[in-house]
């Protein structure tokens, strides 16, 4: 495991694209190479297997240059030949995370997605030719080879400045690449890279990831103590139609119902704006306004909780009428699409469009909208949707930010005006640039009220859960872990008992926060028994996670069976989740608790002694607990 090369990409004074390269490093600590007038330096940590490269690229010369990307070189020490496996880490909240198999495919089904689709589910529009999508991670990935007894890992250990890739084209060689977007490197400046670590352990796959995690989260001084969160939101059952009729009622059943359903949180999510883009002020179904809204959820008991996009706005906005130049411009010099949905405009255009947080004017006025809404409103859970927009490619105002420095002054903005006491959601997010402003964050894409299937690409439940699984090393390492709303409701639902079931034993398992998003009018008994079962499983594996991590048993596998373990003093907990369609089997000794009695059960179910094979039915649950 080395370094072979460091690469820089760059662009003179006339445009002309170039690389510098430094290479053949023979293990000493540190590194200088200077060839005309660019400089390169690089420090190498190495301890325990692993190592730490801190790179930087100086300008010596009378006139500017661009940077845009730096490329690190990763010898795994591999067999080229051999049959292996990446973990294909997603850009963003929504973005699918799994194991792919090492040179099965060249091509991706993104690779023929529209622009908006990339831009939301890609840290490039375009991939370079030699970092194919369909062989390239963000921030970091594993490699696992059949028949070795250890596994490399490779990621970014700093994600504020730059947004990162890395690529496995074959098992011997990991391409690791720092995205530096264009920005100008004046006469005589330095520009530091983020630092890249590499691991060689023995270890699971998810507790590597745990570890690299860790590391992240303290680089960047991540928020993880806010309490386990419960709440309701109103998303999953009244979506774009919600009212506040709507609301105020089922205010009034959950603070009737507050023994059946504890909460702390009362969250509304879209729908009750004027326009996209305008965020303190209501459309015809809020006739009182938000700000008397959350007087009467703090009234009753909660806390008030809303939902923003704050760096998408539609032309029937406010915003977008008086401030044009706020937007990320489109090559072309129009304002940049960087989403599309008829239930947010009134107008024929359906297409939201990016602002731009490198310009003062909008982040100005981003600190001023989050201080009225927390201060003067009373809102103090604060969900900001669809973030990939603040990153998104397109000429910015500032062009010598990177795309990752101008999403996170947005968010830094943000967290500004709401103040250092509010709870920040993030959702659509680019992960990295977040850590240290959010305390939660979206890991997966959106539930739904269906289980969905394999090629749907639309958000589901199965969706949900495999996100739910494949991101648990994230929890109180990053941030807390938001694995979306679970769903109660056995009316107008198309999921059946065992796949609520299996919703419900994941999200108690990972220790996610718990949002509930059903009509409460729809809610009874049973329900109630079920939440609060998930509300005690998950409080309880939650307590400890920021020092023991929960992990998934098999995040290399692609099998239909998942599992999530959690260890403590006395024994562990396991979940294990069917999401096939056929019935499936595991073995109780393939989840790697040794000398520990096995009672199973289901979420609020009676608990046996487990057998040494058990039994799953399709797109269902089980919960297996361990004792010493």
């Amino acid at each position: 495991m080395e370094i072979s090369s460091i690469e820089a990409r760059l662009r003179g004074p006339d445009g002309v694209a170039h690389v510098f390269a430094a290479k053949h490093y023979d293990g000493s600590a540190q590194c200088e190479v200077k060839r005309g007038e660019i400089g390169l330096s690089a420090s190498f940590d190495y301890s325990d297997q692993t190592i730490v490269v801190r790179a930087s690229i100086t300008n010596h010369g009378e006139q500017p240059i661009r940077i845009d990307e730096v490329r690190f070189a990763v010898n795994t020490g591999f067999e080229a030949s051999a049959r292996a496996r990446f973990f294909k880490h997603g850009y963003q909240s929504w973005s699918a995370s799994g194991a792919c198999v090492i040179g099965e495919n060249r091509a991706h089904r993104f690779d023929t997605a529209n622009s908006i689709f990339r831009i939301n589910h890609q840290s490039e529009i375009l991939r370079p030719p030699d970092a194919p999508e369909a062989a390239t991670s963000e921030q970091f990935t594993i490699v696992e080879c059949d028949g070795a007894g250890d596994r490399v890992l490779a990621g970014f250990i700093a994600a504020a400045h730059a947004l990162g890739t890395i690529t496995v084209l074959a098992p011997d060689r990991i391409i690791a690449r720092s995205l530096l977007d264009g920005i100008t490197l004046s006469a005589g400046e330095t520009r530091e890279i983020e630092p890249l670590y590499i691991a060689r352990s023995q270890q699971s796959a998810a507790a590597m990831a745990a570890q690299w995690a860790a590391r992240l989260g303290r680089t960047m001084n991540a928020r993880i103590e806010a309490p386990y969160q419960r709440g309701w939101c109103s998303w999953y059952h009244y979506f774009h139609q919600v009212t506040e009729d709507a609301i105020r009622a089922n205010l009034g059943a959950l603070a009737a119902m507050r023994a059946e359903f504890p909460i702390e949180i009362v969250q509304l999510d879209d729908g009750f704006q004027s326009a996209l883009g305008d965020w303190d002020s209501t459309n015809a179904k809020f006739p009182s306004g938000i700000a008397r809204l959350a007087e009467e959820i703090r009234s009753a008991g909660f806390e008030p909780g809303i939902w923003t996009a704050p760096f998408l706005a539609a032309r029937d906005s406010r915003i977008m009428r008086e401030h044009p130049d706020w937007f990320l411009k489109h090559e072309t010099g129009g304002p940049l699409r960087a989403a599309y949905n008829p239930a947010w405009s009134a107008d024929e255009d359906k297409f939201a469009y990016a602002l731009d947080p490198s310009n003062p004017e909008f982040t100005a006025h981003l600190e001023r909208l989050f201080r009225k809404l927390v201060e003067q409103f009373g809102y103090s859970y604060l969900k900001l949707d669809f973030l990939y927009a603040g990153a998104a490619q397109g000429v910015r105002h500032n062009q010598n930010l990177t795309r990752a420095e101008m999403l996170r002054r947005g968010l830094e903005t943000i967290r500004r005006g709401a103040g250092a006491r509010a709870f920040i959601l993030g959702c659509g997010c680019p992960l990295g640039a977040a850590v240290g402003i959010v305390d939660g964050m979206r890991i997966g894409p959106d539930v739904a009220p269906y289980w969905g299937g394999e090629g749907s690409g639309d958000p589901s439940t199965v969706y949900a859960l495999d996100a739910i699984i494949a991101r648990s090393f994230m929890h109180r390492r990053l941030w807390l872990n938001d694995p979306d709303c679970l769903m109660l409701r056995a009316r107008q639902t198309q999921l059946t008992s065992d796949e609520r079931g299996a919703l419900a034993a994941t999200i108690a398992g990972s220790a996610g926060m718990l949002l509930i998003s059903d009509d409460m009018a729809l809610l009874g008994s049973d329900e109630g028994e079920v939440y609060r079962a998930v509300a005690a499983l998950g409080a309880e594996i939650d307590s400890g996670s920021a020092e023991t991590p929960i992990l998934a048993a098999d995040l290399m596998t692609t099998g239909p069976v998942r599992s999530l373990v959690k260890q403590s003093a006395g024994g562990a907990t396991a979940i294990i989740v069917n999401r096939g369609d056929n019935a499936a089997r595991l073995s109780v000794a393939t989840l790697g608790i040794p000398d520990a009695a096995a009672k199973i059960g289901a979420i609020g179910g009676v608990k046996e002694p487990a057998p040494d094979q058990i039994e799953l039915a399709p797109h269902s649950a089980r919960i297996v607990r361990f004792s010493r």
